[in-house]
């Protein structure tokens, strides 16, 4: 009798399939076309999310929408057929590979961090008064005091990276985007000697400008993104801005939502 009921069931399902103008003939292909119209609603309502709210809104505010267009629409779904069978080996490979990363010791904050979405990358623009801004994180702009962001700007016009021990070589560069930077108000005197004790390889001053930069960057991105914007590299190798050069945009004018906190 219970086989008898499946069967009615099944029959009901594609019989019902066919009257919307599936071309179904098994169950199978029945979840597939089902989980292939839904996934499509899904991706229709990211995009006009993204294109009516993507400039003013943050990624938890957008994860949390596509969170509930997701609950939303899978719900339309019965609970076995969510996914379809191929979609469901891929899942099950990735549970096995992420089991394999516990085993050989990696943490779950490291396999969340792994999973997370990735943001593509914004451009950086640099003004002529040298602010930076990030146009593509509603226009963010990275406050940084005028040592550390001339340290942040010498690092981005060498995208070949930066070898530490060398820094002395930049010297004058350095101490030309600072005056940039600070104009009439600069004391030259003490500009020269604060340029020094960066440019000096014996002392601390340029390692505590490259972390007050990543800790800046951290308040106002997340931790993988605030790693790429910061400046790193191997203590025997070149240090540098891990953005490709075509992201960077020099002498931009002011982005018009920031015109008016300077």
């Amino acid at each position: 009798m219970k086989e008898e009921n499946t069967c009615h069931t099944d029959f009901k399902a594609l019989f019902n399939a066919r009257k919307e103008g599936l071309t179904v003939q098994t169950e199978r292909e029945l979840r597939e076309e089902r989980y292939r119209i839904v996934s499509n609603q899904i991706k229709q309502r990211r995009k006009l999310f993204d294109h009516f709210y993507g400039d003013y809104s943050t990624p938890e505010e957008r994860n949390s929408y596509y969170t509930l267009i997701d609950q939303k629409y899978r719900g339309l779904l019965p609970a076995d057929s969510i996914y379809p069978d191929k979609v469901q080996d891929k899942m099950n490979h990735i549970r096995q590979e992420i089991a394999e990363l516990r085993a050989l010791g990696v943490n779950d904050s490291s396999i969340a961090e792994l999973l997370k979405p990735q943001r593509p990358l914004s451009r950086v623009c640099i003004t002529a008064d040298y602010r930076i801004f990030l146009p593509e994180y509603k226009n963010i702009e990275i406050q940084l005091h005028p040592l550390p962001r001339a340290v942040f700007i010498l690092f981005l016009r060498h995208p070949e990276g930066i070898v530490l021990k060398e820094i002395g070589d930049y010297f004058a560069e350095l101490m030309s985007i600072y005056e940039g930077m600070i104009g009439d108000n600069i004391n030259m005197e003490k500009a020269r000697e604060s340029i020094r004790r960066i440019c000096n390889p014996l002392n601390n001053s340029l390692n505590e400008k490259i972390s007050r930069i990543h800790e800046t960057l951290r308040q106002v991105l997340d931790e993988t993104l605030a790693a790429k914007y910061s400046i790193s590299g191997k203590r025997s190798g070149a240090f540098q801005i891990m953005i490709p050069e075509p992201l960077v945009c020099w002498n931009t004018a002011m982005p018009q939502s920031m015109a008016l906190t300077k």
